[in-house]
This record gives structure tokens, C-alpha cells and sequence, in this order.
């Protein structure tokens, strides 16, 4: 069972953190968009802000960023 989750969370890390890369940081999501998404394109876009915002503080509270 260990040996199952040892080899499960680093690659959904590593996914989390692939789909990341392509969010908008700047770009609103959820209760702070002005309107719900309306395409695949912005669902992605939601999806990927949301992926960044939850390796942000991983990272924060995993102290991996060094700090």
C-alpha cells in the first residue's frame, strides 16, 4: 500500500505542475470571474489556475521552496 502511494503522489505532483504551466496567473477563476466559463478553452483555463494555486501551497507547506 505504501509502495502504492510513494509512487502515486509524485506523478500527481508532476501532473499538477505540467498543467500548471499553461494557467494565466492573472487571469480570474471561479467566484471571481466576472462570468462562469463558457468554453473548453476557459474551463481549461480555470482547471489550470487552480492546479498552480494548489502547488503554490504544497510547495509553501512542504517548505520545498526553501524557505
Amino acid at each position: 500500500m505504501f509502495d502504492l502511494i510513494a509512487q502515486t503522489i509524485p506523478f500527481a505532483m508532476g501532473t499538477v505542475s505540467f498543467v500548471a504551466l499553461a494557467s494565466d496567473p492573472l487571469a480570474p477563476c471561479g467566484p471571481e470571474a466576472k462570468r462562469p466559463a463558457e468554453t473548453i478553452a476557459e474551463h481549461l483555463r480555470a482547471v489550470a489556475n487552480h492546479a498552480r494555486a494548489i502547488m503554490v501551497l504544497i510547495i509553501h507547506k512542504t517548505g520545498a521552496a526553501g524557505s
